[in-house]
């Protein structure tokens, strides 16, 4: 480093341009040259001193950098020479022989008496150096202002630094690296070693033998690919993705200044197979939806079930987030501690799912007042911590446990998941929540140095929290939006129809026939919410078939009229009623198959709805039969074991062609969100 000061002819660096100090006009004005350009400015003494206090002005020519440099390929930064142990003592030796060599002129008998002093008093190096190499040293020393570092054997630039193979053998390395080093094959540098000594031999057999080329060694290929960008090398063989993603680089960091100010949410697929609690059948793995704080890192709300990530597990998580957990203890006696963190958060950050980008999510953040933010295409580490809180949960709760599916194929090896699973879905609904709360809030946060309950409950009073206005008003909010028209029949959705004295009177005030905006519940079709044509008010409507409708998810009601079509060719209510029947009781004997597929009882237990709330996995049970409904029985060709999933359980959104007959309600087919 060395020491400099303000004088005629020094060089300064500001703003990365190079400056030399020309002159000082007056006692307080000095004229600058920059290099580059030759161009002249002129600065006080004061602003001089400025610049070099905030960092902006820095001593030293761009000749000095590039000779501490010994990397070509490093030219960013500052340079550092770093000298190991031995050079450095070797630098101190002659330190001493130039320093004494200041002192006297510089000529031979003068250096050499002082010479032969400093080698008399400390006896290094083993003979006395020549009289050249102790001036070589002081000027040296002299320059760099009595920088150490000057005078520092430079051991690593002695011999010959060029290449000893031909450019020719160099271009068909160069060639064979890009060729089949630089792919997604990630081949070895063996690979390009071979290939290049074999170009060779056959461009060797073209020339005379006073012109062969000498072959390429694995040293030659190795030191070349070792030059190439780290970030070149990574996308050639990685692809960019992955390069992106190891080599970012975080230059700000988005922080908070209190709870609820900013919280994540995001699915994972649980590394654990779970079992039905009647039948002891495996289910599959559950899908995790978490919400988190980013201020305390306490679990605002939770939601496990056997629903693809949709806007239905996505609204049961953001409801388990902005409720408190009063009945929390209740449902779950073995937990001890309170479950303290809820309320309504002022930003929302998630990634770029097909469940995100939903006209109701966004509509039902802007009505609370909730700013949403979405992490750029495949970045995670935008929502680092919900992203690190599943990998822990994934870790802690499920890893370890007989049935756990590891994080990867290979941590599996020969370990069979299915049959070892042992965990029943209402288990792990209580294992999870009481590790949440019991563990995971009460343990001291690596980052946090104190538990995520106590920095709850430090930063926030609980009349600060805030909470939906009406929990009615949270369900019509949270709920997938469609447009409808309001009749005397009422409203009409999916075959069911909705009506009640609400929806009577507000037709008798503003007119016989209205289109309105209703907000459904994918997670229970028994009612629907009904805004008003100018969106002041909202009303809540049962559906008439309330035997058939309470409780039912959407995508149940669409295999109860799948299956209506299909089996009993029945269209109406009372078909659907009994397939909701025949259903149940196939699910009960699909249950009993001990040989039926994993898949299977995986979409069997979500129509089960097993991972609603309470996360209780039960059957649905049949519901009374009208007086009027005769049983129609199942044709023999289509056992419950014939009807897969595929058959009885459509996959997400999948829209299934159904044979149509006189009458007929016409189902109508939305292009908003599917649940």
């Amino acid at each position: 480093m060395g020491t400099a000061a303000f004088r005629r002819n020094g060089a300064v660096h500001i703003d990365g341009k190079e400056f030399l100090l020309l002159r000082k006009v007056t006692d307080d004005l000095w004229q600058l040259e920059e290099v580059r350009t030759k161009r002249i400015h002129e600065k006080t003494d004061v602003e001089l001193r400025t610049l070099y206090v905030d960092g902006t002005l820095t001593f030293g020519s761009d000749s000095d950098d590039k000779m501490l440099l010994d990397r070509e390929n490093l030219t960013a930064g500052k340079p550092f020479l770093n000298v190991p142990g031995p050079l450095l003592e070797d630098a101190k030796v002659r330190r001493a022989y130039a320093i004494a060599a200041m002192s006297v002129p510089a000529t031979q008998s003068a250096i050499e008496q002082v010479a032969k002093q400093v080698w008399a008093k400390i006896g290094q190096p083993k003979t006395i150096p020549h009289w050249t190499t102790v001036c070589r040293w002081r000027r040296r020393l002299i320059n760099a202002n009595r920088d150490i570092y000057a005078v520092v054997a430079r051991d690593a630039k002695k011999g010959n630094r060029m290449r000893r193979f031909d450019t020719e053998v160099v271009r068909i390395v160069e060639d064979n690296i890009d060729a089949i080093y630089l792919t997604r094959e990630k081949k070895t540098c063996k690979e390009v070693l071979d290939k290049s000594i074999l170009d060779v031999r056959r461009e060797n057999q073209l020339r005379p033998p006073d012109m062969q080329l000498r072959e390429p060694t694995f040293r030659l290929v190795g030191s070349m690919i070792r030059n190439l960008p780290a970030f070149d090398v990574c996308v050639a063989r990685e692809g960019r993705e992955i390069a992106v993603r190891r080599f970012r680089s975080v230059k700000g960091h988005r922080t908070t200044q209190g709870p609820l100010e900013r919280a994540e949410i995001d699915h994972t697929v649980m590394d654990l197979m779970v079992i039905d609690d009647e039948s002891g059948l495996p289910l599959g793995r559950p899908v995790l939806t978490v919400c988190i704080d980013d201020y305390t890192r306490c679990i605002l709300g939770i939601n496990i079930g056997f629903e693809p990530p949709s806007f239905l597990s996505v609204a049961r998580c953001l409801k388990s987030a902005f409720m408190p957990k009063v009945n929390l203890k209740a449902q779950y006696p073995t937990i001890v501690n309170e479950w303290l963190a809820h309320g309504v958060m002022r930003e929302l950050s998630m990634d770029n799912g097909a469940e995100f980008h939903s006209a109701s999510l966004e509509a039902a953040c802007y009505a609370l007042g909730i700013e949403i933010h979405y992490s750029p295409r495949k970045t995670p580490w935008f929502k680092g911590k919900v992203e690190r809180f599943q990998g822990t949960l994934n870790h802690e709760v499920a890893h370890g446990t007989p049935g756990t599916t590891f994080s990867s194929i290979f941590d599996r090896e020969d370990y069979d998941s299915v049959k070892q699973a042992v965990v029943r879905l209402s288990a792990l609904q209580h294992i999870v929540r009481k590790w949440v709360v019991d563990v995971y809030h009460q343990r001291v946060h690596r980052t946090l140095k104190v538990p995520p309950a106590v920095m709850w409950k430090n930063s926030i009073h609980p009349e600060e929290i805030l909470l939906p206005a009406d929990p009615d008003f949270l369900d019509g909010i949270l709920g997938r939006r469609e447009q409808r028209v309001l009749t005397h029949k009422g409203i009409e959705f999916e075959g069911l129809l909705y009506n009640s004295p609400d929806l009577t009177a507000m037709r008798m005030h503003l007119g016989d026939k209205l289109s309105v905006e209703i907000s459904i519940d994918d997670g229970d079709i028994g009612k629907i919410v009904v805004f008003s044509p100018d969106k002041t008010r909202m009303f809540t409507a049962p559906a008439l078939a309330q035997n058939y409708a309470k409780g039912m998810t959407a995508w149940q009601h669409k295999v109860c009229k799948r299956h209506a079509a299909r089996a009993m060719q029945r269209y109406d209510t009372t078909g659907w009623l009994q397939a909701k029947e025949d259903i149940a009781e196939m699910i009960r004997q699909e249950f009993g198959l001990k040989r039926s597929r994993s898949k299977s009882r995986t979409r069997l237990a979500r129509y089960a709805d097993a991972g609603k709330d309470a996360g209780v996995a039960a059957v649905p049970q049949s519901a009374p039969q009208p007086e009027k409904a005769k049983p129609v029985k199942v044709k023999p060709t289509e056992s419950p074991a014939e009807l897969d999933a595929p058959t009885l359980l459509p996959t997400q959104g999948e829209v299934v062609p159904v044979r149509r007959f006189q009458p007929v309600i016409r189902e109508r087919c939305s292009n908003s969100e599917q649940s």
